[in-house]
């Protein structure tokens, strides 16, 4: 099971400024998500995918730089995941995991923005992202990864549809990104500190070591994403987003293993060496006051080619689920309930949270 929030390795949830403290957009999300064939969409019951389960993150957020056109801001992802179903994603029956903790820093600057009749109607920024991705989950921290260190631009166009008097269609946001990760580890294949499996080393000679699996990590990807966001009415918001990831494995050369028998040949890498992983998503979202944002989606993220071999299908695959997203915004509780940090309300003005792909 890939839990929505999770997997959005390479996504910033960016917040409509509805306070002007400088920890504004810190949130903390419930995430539920569910495989779309618990509820009878997708085909035959499997049940190694018949998943359901909760993530909770909290996003501590902060403005180092808060001026006008620019900003520079800090954040972090820190959570956990426990899963409700049994299947066998974890060892013990509803054990709680901790989430891959991540670290990030972004730069944005607002590029440039329409005035005269059409003043905010059109507008465009531009952003930088850097993000580390320390391994602080079971399936990271034993496997020898150090940390994952990714970096990418990312281009925001703001688009005038009936504009921001009209009660809804207002404008049409499109988000490009493009993030290029490497990871950082003990060594190319998964391995475990302390594991001593035993082997044959090339001389014949018996030995043990620490390694899990014959196959490379990924070591390197290249994610290009898009999303499109659109006000519905009013506060109500649709956003639909797609992603592209190459991931790339070292490629290990053959050689000749020796053996009291004489010479033995092996080859190189015995799988694909290069894959593509795609994903697509697909919610409506609507803010309760300002300060609880909810979030009712479709995600399916996938290996492009399935275990048969074929290309699976871009919108549904044996992994695509069904998630709702809970999600406190820390700044405006504190502002409402305090008073301090306050924003003058505009007009027309949308409130929904966006998620935008990096």
């Amino acid at each position: 099971m890939q839990w929505t929030q999770a997997t959005a390795a390479d996504t910033v949830q960016e917040e409509d400024e509805e306070t002007t403290l400088r920890w504004r957009g810190t949130t903390f999300t419930w995430n539920q998500g569910g495989s779309t064939t618990l509820f009878g969409v997708g085909g035959e019951y499997i049940p190694a995918i018949q998943v359901y389960g909760w993530d909770f993150t909290f996003r501590p957020n902060f403005y180092v730089l808060d001026l006008p056109k620019d900003k520079v801001s800090v954040s972090a992802e820190i959570g956990w995941v426990t899963e409700l179903t049994n299947s066998d994603t974890t060892t013990d029956y509803r054990e709680p995991q901790f989430k891959d903790t991540g670290l990030s820093a972004r730069y944005s600057r607002e590029l440039w923005q329409s005035g005269g009749a059409n003043e905010g109607e059109y507008k465009t920024d531009g952003a930088m992202r850097l993000r580390v991705l320390l391994p602080t989950s079971p399936n990271s921290s034993n496997s020898g990864k150090y940390f994952l260190l990714s970096v990418g631009p990312q281009i925001t166009q703001k688009i005038k549809l009936l504009g921001s008097k009209a009660d809804g269609l207002n404008n049409v946001t499109a988000t490009l990104g493009v993030t290029y990760a490497h990871l950082f580890a003990d060594s190319y294949t998964p391995v475990k500190t302390g594991l001593r499996r035993p082997r044959t080393a090339a001389s014949g000679d018996p030995m043990f070591d620490d390694q899990l699996s014959g196959s490379s990590q990924t070591m390197d990807s290249l994610s290009t994403g898009l999303e499109v966001d659109l006000p519905l009415y009013k506060d109500l918001s649709l956003a639909t987003s797609f992603r592209f990831i190459s991931q790339f494995k070292h490629e290990f050369e053959g050689g000749c293993a020796r053996l009291p028998t004489g010479c033995a040949p092996y080859e190189g890498s015995q799988g694909p060496t290069y894959a593509v992983q795609t994903a697509f998503d697909v919610s409506v979202s609507y803010p309760v006051y300002e300060v609880v944002g909810l979030t009712l989606g479709y995600n399916n993220s996938n290996m492009q080619l399935g275990l048969d071999g074929q290309r699976r299908n871009f919108f549904h695959s044996p992994d695509a689920q069904f998630y709702l997203d809970i999600t406190a915004n820390l700044d405006v509780i504190y502002s409402k309930v305090t008073g301090r940090g306050e924003k003058p309300e505009k007009a027309g003005a949308a409130s929904a949270p966006r998620r935008q792909a990096l």
